[in-house]
C-alpha cells in the first residue's frame, strides 16, 4: 500500500499530549457516534450496588431492567465466586403505572423486600420509566424509612440523565452517606488498616488468584491489613467505619478518586491515587503511598525489596529479551492501555503505540490521562478510521488491516500486539484478559507479563489456524468481527498467549 493511501486511514498520530490538547481545543471530535453504544447509566449504577453485600436493589422500572443488570452482575458474582445470590427486584412498571405513577407499587416492593430478605441495606435505582413519569421516589422512600428494619437509599439512574460513566460516579459518591464520621475508638482499631476503593461488581473469584486478591497480599506482607474493599463484596458495616481506616487506596484511578475525594472532603480520609498498578514501579508507587499513611515506610521499603528479589533472576531475564521492542496496545479500555503503557515503558524498556485509543477517552478518562502526563509518559497514539467507524473498539478486520498497512514490514521479532485473543494481527499477540492463572498486579503480575511477552515472541513463527480465523473472519462477510462467535466459545477460550499469524499457539500453564 502508498503512503499515501496508508495516511488517509490515520485520522491521527501524535503524542497522548497533543490529542489531549486538540481535545480539550476542540479541534478534535470526542463525541461517540449512535453505533458506538456503551451501558447506560442504570447499568453502570447497579454494577456497583452490586458489590454491596446483602443489600437487596429495587429496580423502579419495567421487568426488563431488572432481568438485565441480574443476569449480567448479581448471577456472574454468585457463579464466579460461590457467594449466594442476592435478587434484584423490579416494581414491574406497566403501561397503567407510566401512566398514572408506580409510587404505590415502589411503597410495597420495599415492604415486601424488607419482610422476605432482611437485608442490612435496600437501594431504589430509578429507570427511566420512572425518571420520565417524574414519581416522587424520594418521598416514598422517606416515609418507608421508618416503617422498616433495612437502611434505605435512592439512588437516581435513570439512563436518559447522563452517560454511562456517572453512574458509576452517582453510586461511589452516594454511598459515602451510609458512612459514620470517624471516632477516637474505631481510628485507633482500624490505625493499621486500609480500604481499596474503586473496585465494582461484587465479590472475587474464588479459583484464582486475582489482581485484587495480589493486593491484599501484599498489604499484609507489610504488616497492615485490609479493612473494605469498596465495593468488592463489602458489608454495609464495613462501609460505616471505613473513613476511620488509616488511607484509601485506589484501584481503579478514575472511579477510586470519586469515592475518595468525596470520603476525604466530608471525612478526612487520607487518599493514595494511582494508576492500576501494572508493573513493578506502578506497585511500587502504590505501595509508597500507603506505607506513608500507615507510618510503615520501613516496612513497605523491606517489602519491595523482598518481593523484587524473588523475581529478579526469571524478570531480568525476560526483560533482556524482549526490551526495545516495539509495544502495541489496543486502547479501546482506557485505563486499562495507559497502565499497561506505564509498565511497558517504565519497567520492560519497550517502545510504546497506543492504537485506537478514542478521542472521547481524552474527556471519559481525564484523571488517569493527567496522572500519566504528570509522571513524564507521553506514549504515542495511532487512530485509524475502522475505529470510528464501526460500533465498536476492539481489533475488527478494517482496523488489523489499517495497522499492519502502518507498520510496514516489521516482523514478529520486533513487536508485540496487547489486546484480545479473538483478533488476528499477524504479529504476536498477547491477551492479558486470558491469563487466568493471575495476578496480574504486582511483582509476580510484572513476571507474569514479562513471561507471556517473551513467549509469544519466541513462538513468533508458529501461524495460526486458518479454520479459526475463518471462524472469526469468514470470507464476504463484510464487516465481520469476532462476535461471529458462539457467546458460548467466547466464554470458553482456554488461558492461552497467542502467536503470530493464523495458527494458535499453546497454553500458558506456568
Amino acid at each position: 500500500m502508498t503512503a499515501t493511501s496508508i495516511d488517509k486511514n490515520v485520522v491521527f498520530y501524535g503524542n497522548l499530549s497533543e490529542l489531549y490538547r486538540l481535545a480539550k481545543e476542540g479541534k478534535i471530535k470526542t463525541t461517540l457516534q449512535g453505533s458506538h453504544t456503551r451501558p447506560c447509566k442504570f447499568w453502570t449504577a447497579t454494577k456497583i450496588l452490586s458489590g454491596i453485600k446483602n443489600a437487596i436493589v429495587i429496580s423502579h422500572g419495567p421487568s426488563g431492567c431488572a432481568y438485565g443488570v441480574k443476569r449480567a452482575y448479581k448471577l456472574t458474582n454468585s457463579r464466579n465466586s460461590g457467594s449466594p445470590y442476592e435478587p434484584v427486584v423490579t416494581t414491574n412498571m406497566s403501561e397503567k403505572a407510566v401512566i398514572f405513577g408506580g409510587e404505590k407499587e415502589l411503597a410495597g416492593a420495599i415492604r415486601e423486600v424488607d419482610e422476605k430478605y432482611h437485608p442490612d441495606a435496600i437501594v431504589v435505582a430509578t429507570s427511566c420509566a420512572s425518571g420520565i413519569i417524574g414519581d416522587c421516589v424520594d418521598d416514598v422512600v422517606n416515609k418507608a424509612r421508618s416503617e422498616i428494619d433495612a437502611e434505605i437509599m435512592t439512588i437516581h439512574c435513570e439512563g436518559f440523565a447522563g452517560e454511562y460513566r456517572s453512574g458509576f460516579d452517582i453510586v461511589f459518591r452516594q454511598i459515602v452517606d451510609f458512612m459514620e464520621p470517624p471516632t477516637p475508638e474505631r481510628k485507633a482499631q482500624l490505625a493499621d488498616a486500609v480500604n481499596i476503593v474503586g473496585a465494582k461488581m461484587g465479590p472475587e473469584r474464588t479459583e484464582v488468584e486475582t489482581d485484587v486478591k495480589e493486593l491484599v497480599r501484599l498489604i499484609e506482607a507489610m504488616g497492615a491489613r485490609v479493612h473494605s474493599v469498596i465495593a468488592g463484596d463489602c458489608t454495609l458495616e464495613e462501609l460505616k467505619q471505613a473513613p476511620s481506616a488509616a488511607v484509601n487506596c485506589t484501584l481503579c484511578l478514575d472511579l477510586g478518586y470519586t469515592i475518595g475525594k468525596a470520603m476525604s472532603d466530608k471525612f478526612g480520609t487520607p487518599l493514595n491515587s494511582t494508576i492500576l498498578p501494572y508493573g513493578i514501579s506502578a506497585t511500587e508507587k502504590w505501595l509508597e503511598g500507603a506505607a506513608k499513611y500507615l507510618g510503615m515506610e520501613e516496612q513497605a521499603a523491606a517489602l519491595m525489596e523482598k518481593e523484587y528479589a524473588a523475581i529478579k533472576t526469571e524478570f531480568e531475564a525476560a526483560k533482556s529479551y524482549i526490551e526495545g521492542k516495539l509495544a502495541i496496545i489496543e486502547g479501546h479500555d482506557a485505563i486499562k492501555c495507559l497502565s499497561l503503557a506505564h509498565m511497558l515503558d517504565r519497567d520492560f524498556g519497550m517502545r510504546v503505540v497506543i492504537y485506537n485509543f478514542h478521542p472521547w477517552s481524552t474527556e471519559a478518562r481525564e484523571t488517569s490521562v493527567d496522572y500519566l502526563l504528570e509522571t513524564g509518559l507521553d506514549p504515542q497514539i495511532l487512530i485509524t478510521k475502522g475505529t470510528l467507524a464501526f460500533g465498536k473498539y476492539e481489533s475488527m478486520k478494517q482496523t488489523e488491516d489499517e495497522l499492519l498497512d502502518f507498520i510496514g514490514g516489521l516482523d514478529a521479532e520486533s513487536v508485540v500486539y496487547f489486546g484480545s485473543s479473538l483478533s488476528f494481527p499477524h504479529i504476536p499477540v498477547v491477551d492479558l484478559n486470558a491469563i487466568l492463572n493471575r495476578p496480574r498486579f504486582g511483582y509476580r503480575g510484572a513476571l507474569k507479563v514479562a513471561k507471556c511477552i517473551k513467549t509469544a515472541l519466541q513462538y513468533g513463527f508458529r501461524p495460526r489456524s486458518a479454520l479459526t480465523k475463518q471462524m472469526v473472519f469468514p470470507k464476504n462477510s463484510g464487516l465481520a468481527s469476532t462476535q461471529s462467535l458462539s457467546g458460548k466459545l467466547a466464554q470458553d477460550m482456554p488461558d492461552c498467549t497467542v502467536y503470530a499469524e493464523k495458527r494458535r499457539g499453546k497454553c500458558m500453564n506456568e
